[in-house]
């Protein structure tokens, strides 16, 4: 196997053309014709990813926040990159393709919290339609604080921040990583939900909430993303016979107390 068919595999389900004008998603280290016999997948390629990865004996390894994301001017020893091709790694990075695509980020935040109906996207970029987030109705009526006991349960947060709305949630948007933004929260509100899900909400978006008389859950954007490494794992052993494994050190960096 190559790392172009795993390469290929992700384009189908997840296609690379979806990705945002700013991303820099796709195969950034390496080439497609090295061989492949075992995948490390991660959030965030760091240097401790990249060093278990090595020590695994991983020739590929797949994050979803890209290892390349600005313009480069030196790397450096301590940089992950510099590992990945002492090592002989190659790194695909899936990323805002992942947060659109059918069946991604978002659609999983729906699942792990067990919420089931039709959808709509919350924040269209595509002409087709496709594009950041999803809005569904529930089938029944929530308030802030167990919406928000749900979200630590499903994606197993250490803590969620929430701003109460006030009233009785039967719709909901949900959107991974950093959809806290204060348009974000606006849009949210516009376009009728009573609570939005998201991560990294800075204080101006909990006081969009405020104005706007909706719900806001912080759930964390590294808890409501690395929800999908489990998953890129299971369907990469199932379709490609490729053993692969989540990195121990993807996990949360953050202290609490």
């Amino acid at each position: 196997m190559t790392v172009g068919d795993v390469y290929r595999f992700i384009d189908s389900a997840a296609p690379f053309s979806l990705q945002d004008g700013f991303d820099n998603s796709g195969l950034l280290v390496g080439s497609m014709n090295a061989t492949v016999t075992k995948i490390a997948i991660c959030l965030d390629i760091t240097r401790k990813t990249a060093e278990e990865a090595a020590m695994q004996g991983a020739e590929l390894i797949l994050s979803h926040h890209p290892v390349i994301f600005h313009k480069l001017s030196r790397i450096d020893m301590s940089n992950p990159i510099n590992i990945l091709i002492k090592n002989n790694i190659n790194a695909i990075c899936a990323h805002t393709n992942l947060d659109m695509a059918k069946d991604g980020i978002s659609d999983m935040m729906l699942e792990l919290l067990d919420i089931n109906g039709e959808t709509t996207v919350l924040e269209p970029v595509h002409k087709n339609g496709m594009g950041y987030g999803r809005i569904v109705k529930l089938d029944f009526a929530a308030d802030a604080a167990s919406l928000a006991a749900m979200c630590k349960k499903a994606f197993h947060c250490n803590t969620v921040r929430y701003y109460d709305g006030g009233r009785v949630i039967k719709t909901v948007g949900v959107c991974s990583g950093a959809g806290g933004s204060e348009d974000n929260v606006a849009n949210a509100a516009e376009k009728g939900c009573d609570a939005l899900i998201t991560g990294d909400v800075k204080h101006s978006g909990f006081m969009e909430a405020v104005n706007r008389g909706i719900t806001l859950i912080d759930a964390g954007h590294f808890h409501t993303e690395n929800i999908i490494c489990g998953k890129l794992a299971a369907e990469l052993e199932a379709a490609l016979g490729v053993e692969a494994f989540i990195c121990e050190n993807s996990k949360d960096v953050v202290s609490y107390c």
